[in-house]
């Protein structure tokens, strides 16, 4: 049993969806704290003059900068989700599936969700089926209660409370994973071996590591290959 854990991103890389595919269970960590500047809330799409576009959310810190992504509201004051549209379209109008992914997209970002983990879990979900990913999806706070710790106990009880035999990490986690704890509890701790592949996409010159709404505008329902 391969368990794989990460935050709720928004509207994440391929990458992201590639660790999902290669598990046999993932973990949105949905009940950890929204740390300041994070990736978590913003991603870029390729604007029309070939230049990385940031698609940035705005939520409220009204109850203190201390909040986990389940708890951190949305602030739509500033109109943040009819901007992304526009700038998704002003990007993509002449990509080869734009008439085929857009009406969702507008969906989704037309619906008011009650938190940053919210939307980000519906745009992931989303995904996950546009790329016929079938692995399935469980969110922390609908089975941890806070007694299972935090950083690196938190991950490792995840995964055993999952009986997982082994945890696939991001590779960026390798410096703060405690490879001898997962030894120690007979978990085998392995990393994303994920490579970007280059695809066909608009605009000039290509850019790695967009948002998984660039792929899937400009290659379609033939993404699954890439993941």
């Amino acid at each position: 049993m391969i368990v794989a854990i990460h935050q709720p991103n928004y509207i994440p890389w391929l990458g992201y969806f590639y660790k999902i595919k290669k598990s046999d269970l993932f973990v949105i960590l949905d009940n950890v704290q929204f740390p300041k500047e994070s990736p978590a809330a913003r991603n870029f799409i390729k604007g029309k003059n070939g230049d990385k576009v940031m698609l940035s959310v705005a939520v409220k810190k009204s109850n203190g900068a201390f909040q986990n992504y389940n708890e951190l509201a949305l602030d739509y004051d500033g109109k943040w989700n009819t901007k992304h549209l526009n700038q998704i379209k002003d990007a993509y109008i002449k990509a080869p599936f734009f008439k085929r992914y857009f009406p969702e997209i507008e969906q989704l970002l037309k619906t008011r969700y009650a938190s940053l983990a919210e939307l980000n879990i519906a745009f992931i979900k989303w995904a996950v089926e546009q790329l016929k990913i079938e692995t399935p999806l469980h969110i922390a706070s609908s089975f941890d209660d806070g007694t299972l710790g935090a950083k690196n106990d938190r991950n490792l009880n995840i995964c055993l409370h999952f009986n997982a035999t082994e945890y696939l990490s991001g590779g960026g986690a390798r410096k703060y994973n405690d490879e001898v704890l997962y030894e120690e509890h007979k978990v085998k701790l392995m990393y994303s071996d994920f490579a970007s592949k280059e695809y066909p996409q608009l605009h000039g010159t290509f850019i790695p590591n967009l948002s998984v709404l660039d792929v899937l505008f400009n290659v379609g329902p033939e993404t699954s290959h890439l993941v």
